[in-house]
């Protein structure tokens, strides 16, 4: 199956970070004015055509690039949860972008492996591969799907460095597919 991936457009975390939310809360932000330029963009590359679907993430900035590529193509959408983006606190407890840079800089040093010496509890990139690989496995039968999601969850799958908003990843995937740190756990649970 060819995966057409498609990282969100900018996002506009005024909203959420104006109302103070914290943990998953702050993940409710949507799409900023150039965000759905982006989107409205990305939705013309011819690259999209041939797909059969558009599979999302279920976070506001990837469902609302989704839905504004749903409506230039006409291609129904489905979200899969565990496309959702990479989780820098697994307590669900960070507060702020300090949090996060925090998280950041520690997975960097750990190189995306979780240790026993980490300090904070974010999600390895091994289990963001394992559970985008469930994610997509049941959609093996289409030939093209549209995949709306994040930088971190693209990264597991090819990593060509920065990922800007509304750039495109293309992605052969396969039932055997496998990538760097990639557990093999993952792909025997589903043989």
């Amino acid at each position: 199956m060819q995966l057409v991936m498609i990282r969100h457009g900018e996002p506009d975390y005024s909203f959420s970070e104006g109302k103070g939310f914290k943990g998953p809360a702050r993940e409710l932000a949507p799409l900023s004015k150039m965000g759905v330029e982006q989107a409205e963009q990305v939705a013309l590359d011819p690259r999209l055509q041939g797909s059969q679907l558009i599979i999302s993430s279920p976070y506001p900035r990837a469902l609302q690039t989704a839905a504004i590529i749903s409506r230039v193509t006409g291609l129904k959408i489905e979200v899969a949860f565990d496309l959702h983006e990479w989780l820098i606190d697994t307590r669900y407890e960070n507060q702020d972008m300090a949090d996060t840079l925090v998280a950041v800089k520690e997975i960097a040093a750990f190189k995306g492996i979780r240790h026993q010496d980490a300090q904070l509890h974010w999600e390895g990139y091994d289990q963001v591969a394992q559970r985008a690989y469930q994610a997509l496995y049941p959609y093996l039968h289409l030939d093209k799907v549209i995949v709306a999601c994040h930088a971190y969850v693209i990264k597991q799958f090819h990593n060509p460095g920065h990922i800007n908003y509304c750039d495109i990843i293309e992605v052969d995937f396969h039932k055997d597919f496998t990538w760097p740190g990639y557990i093999e756990r993952g792909k025997r649970d589903h043989r």
